[in-house]
């Protein structure tokens, strides 16, 4: 293959390339097509080049698989909010029924129960929060929505877990909920 520079013509046997930017590569596809043309119509043999992109192919399918499994994870982080706070609400039945027992309203006893684990839910949000800043700042700020996005989502979660398994567990009376058995 002969390529003309400054008006010479010089010889190329092998030549190799290293794009930097995945958005360069069509400029040189299109580059690399007018000289296999030119030395069609000049030398007489056809000039063959190969590009490869098995990189940039791994990198858009694990972009793609990506985007498959982020609703499957963006579910199964819902799913952990709504399971974790009625789980450990539930495992408290017995100072539910203490709480009861002393006197407690029904009222002050959910409202502690789910501060609580709103509570907790809200710091565990922040301090993941603190950890993605100081990991990829930059990051952060270009996701900031889909993160908050995400956080209320899990928040919700957390919320409506919370108000069912309180009023689950201070649903009844203050003698049977001392009868319940773990």
């Amino acid at each position: 293959m002969s390529i003309s520079s400054v008006g010479e013509a010089f010889w190329v046997e092998f030549a190799m390339f290293n794009v930097a930017d995945k958005e360069d590569l069509y400029p040189l596809i299109g580059f690399l097509d007018t000289l296999s043309k030119y030395e069609r119509t000049f030398a007489g043999e056809e000039a063959t080049y190969h590009i490869d992109t098995t990189e940039i192919d791994n990198i858009k399918s694990v972009r793609n698989m990506l985007i498959v499994l982020f609703p499957i994870a963006l579910a199964a982080a819902v799913l952990t909010g709504l399971v974790a706070p009625l789980l450990i609400i539930m495992q408290s039945s017995k100072e539910a029924a203490i709480l009861r027992i002393l006197g407690t309203t029904k009222l002050r006893t959910r409202c502690m129960f789910a501060i609580e684990q709103i509570s907790l839910c809200i710091i565990g949000l922040s301090a993941a929060a603190v950890g993605l800043v100081l990991y990829n700042s930059g990051l952060i700020v270009k996701s900031a929505v889909m993160l908050t996005f995400c956080g209320g989502l899990y928040l919700l979660g957390c919320l409506s877990a919370t108000v069912f398994a309180v009023m689950a567990v201070t649903h009844r009376r203050a003698i049977e909920l001392l009868q319940v058995k773990e």
